[in-house]
């Protein structure tokens, strides 16, 4: 643990982001009045409050990143790697492409984050983790990351946030994309895609095949280690279609799909192979009942199958499919707006292990209001989710801005989340009398409180968020690892200062968070839980060409605080270039270097991580 206390972390990091503040503020000219910041600057977030909302006027922390900043990113990498850039956000990997990938918000764990493609949860309820891995980055128009617990808004597993994917939407005359680049590791990919909108009738479908050999998943010293390369392949595709039948009345469809596998390390001599596949799909209509009532209603089922091959033959399948009904109404009331909903979510498993139940029903009802009064901004939330296995869970959250200046809003609130345990941790079976799962268990629990400060003139975005959040009723194994009870507790404390805007001429985007992590009852760090990382981004953007530069930096991490096994893995720094140059109309030359100087680090004891490697392609656009 850190020899210097969290007050002093926290007062360097509110310190850092008041002369930012200061800085920007001098460097630009600030509007009279929120309305005046737009486009770019203030966008509109569908995440934070489940209603368009402008992103000047959310209480919430929020990160929104666009087309244009994921194609800064290579077609061949992973989602997670966008996230691992943003505020609030660390990433984890067993490996390279297609390994195991965890992604925690705010220092919730990885089952602690809601993923959501187009609406719709996908995640495995056996072991309550989103597929990080599979998730085809060529298919992802928009991202919108939601830190702080969100069960008010989106039920169980929001103790640390959401992140929504939103796949491309067509609009305008047609249009056509394709790509094709190949990197270190004999890494390949290829995409292709047309978008367009006529006649009140809209589309959007992408394909895309990524394939790479690469590195073996454990290093050289781990009493297990393969020396064989892991391959990995991932083909998709994705479509979205609506049509508006007369204004305010719109039908349509949406899909997502993804098939991968994955060869890892599974003994000293033996590779394994797992194949993973993905989709969601979603048939939806919004009516505009009269001026002030906009109903939606969304049908969907999504997806997350598993299935690995061993060496001697053997077999495991975890399959979870979740079946999603949603009516929310939207209403525009004399003071603010309000959001009324029922959802419907079944969960259902087919697995070689032999679980003693293999489904459940979540029947909810909630309602959510915002308003915008002269200076002030609130927002209040409040949902019940009747779960047929552990019965009725009550999420409530506050929230109140003030807008100091028509640059800086100040805001503050309060919220709690809860977490149900997975199919693992209340039904799994057992071997030889561990992990045994407990079907008593109720839902882990938190309470958030978080104060922060925000500066936005149109150029310039900066901002401070300090966040309290405990969580109580922890799942852990007990008795010497012979099963599952709520004993745990900890208490997770941090600052996340971020910056974004134009510097002498450049694109700059970074953040830096400190936290504070803390096992309540043992009075240890958490495990894998760095105090400090962060990330920067400058490039330089014209019309034929960009160039851009990234640092990301994670300090020391603890595998396992308080036992005599526990080991230290040193924190790193990372260095990337990406660019792209416009060769003739349409085609441009991209290329991304990630790892410039061969940094060799962990993320996950004993499991390699990318050497510095490189992408180039070529890209078709017309969009």
């Amino acid at each position: 643990m850190s020899s210097y206390p969290v007050f002093t972390r926290s007062a360097v990091a509110i310190a850092i982001a008041s002369l930012t503040l200061s800085a920007v503020a001098q460097e630009s000219t600030a509007p009279t009045s929120p309305e005046q910041i737009a486009g770019p600057a203030d966008p509109i977030v569908v995440t934070a409050t489940r209603i368009p909302t402008r992103y000047n006027k959310l209480i919430s922390d929020v990160t929104v990143v666009d087309q244009e900043q994921i194609r800064d990113y290579s077609p061949a990498e992973p989602i997670s790697d966008v996230l691992a850039n943003t505020p609030g956000v660390t990433v984890r990997s067993n490996g390279g492409l297609g390994t195991a990938t965890n992604v925690q918000i705010r220092g919730g764990t990885n089952a602690q984050t809601i993923l959501l493609i187009d609406g719709l949860r996908l995640n495995s309820a056996t072991t309550g983790a989103p597929p990080w891995a599979y998730i085809p980055m060529p298919q992802i128009g928009r991202m919108e990351v939601v830190r702080g617990p969100t069960s008010s808004s989106y039920g169980s597993d929001a103790i640390g946030g959401v992140v929504q994917l939103f796949t491309r939407k067509g609009e305008g005359p047609t249009k056509f994309y394709a790509d094709a680049g190949y990197g270190t590791y004999n890494t390949t990919s290829q995409n292709v895609g047309v978008e367009g909108s006529q006649d009140g009738f809209s589309y959007s479908v992408y394909g895309s095949n990524t394939h790479s050999v690469s590195f073996p998943t454990k290093i050289s010293n781990a009493s297990d280690y393969n020396p064989n390369p892991a391959s990995y392949t991932n083909t998709s595709a994705s479509g979205n279609f609506a049509y508006t039948v007369y204004p305010g009345q719109e039908i349509g469809v949406k899909a997502l799909w993804g098939n991968g596998q994955n060869g890892f390390t599974n003994s000293k001599t033996q590779m394994a192979t797992s194949l993973e596949s993905l989709n969601v799909l979603s048939a939806y209509t919004k009516n505009r009942i009269v001026e002030d009532w906009t109903s939606l209603i969304r049908f969907g089922s999504s997806q997350d199958n598993s299935r690995s091959w061993y060496a001697n033959n053997s077999q495991t399948v975890f399959n979870t499919t979740q079946k999603q009904a949603q009516w929310q109404n939207d209403l525009k009331l004399p003071v603010g707006n309000a959001m009324l909903a029922y959802e419907f979510l079944n969960q259902a498993v087919n697995s070689t292990t032999a679980y003693n139940v293999t489904s459940r029903n979540i029947n909810t009802v909630q309602g959510g209001w915002n308003a915008d009064i002269g200076n002030h901004l609130l927002q209040a939330n409040l949902r019940n989710d009747d779960n047929s296995q552990f019965g009725n869970a009550t999420t409530t959250s506050l929230g109140y801005g003030y807008f100091i200046l028509p640059t800086v809003r100040g805001t503050a609130s309060w919220g709690t989340g809860f977490q149900a345990p997975t199919f693992n941790q209340l039904y799994y079976p057992g071997s030889g009398g561990l992990y045994k799962g407990n079907a008593n268990l109720q839902p882990t629990r938190s309470e958030n409180t978080e104060a922060g400060l925000r500066y936005n003139d149109g150029v310039h975005s900066a901002g401070v968020i300090y966040y309290y959040n405990n969580i109580t009723n922890l799942v852990n194994y007990t008795n010497n690892y012979a099963t599952y009870t709520n004993v745990g507790r900890s208490i997770i404390q941090g600052v996340t200062t971020s910056y974004d805007g134009r510097v002498l001429g450049l694109n700059v985007m970074g953040s830096v968070d400190y936290q504070n992590p803390q096992n309540a009852d043992a009075g240890t760090w958490l495990a894998y839980h760095p105090q400090g990382f962060g990330s920067l981004t400058i490039e330089k953007a014209v019309t034929d060409w960009k160039l851009g530069a990234q640092m990301q930096v994670q300090g020391p991490q603890q595998t396992a605080p308080g036992t005599s096994y526990n080991t230290t893995l040193g924190g790193y720094s990372l260095f990337n270039l990406y660019g792209n140059v416009k060769l003739y109309k349409d085609v441009s030359l991209f290329a991304r270097l990630n790892n410039i100087f061969d940094k060799q680090y962990q993320t996950i004891q004993n499991y390699t991580t990318p050497g510095s490697n490189v992408f180039v392609g070529l890209r078709f656009d017309n969009r």
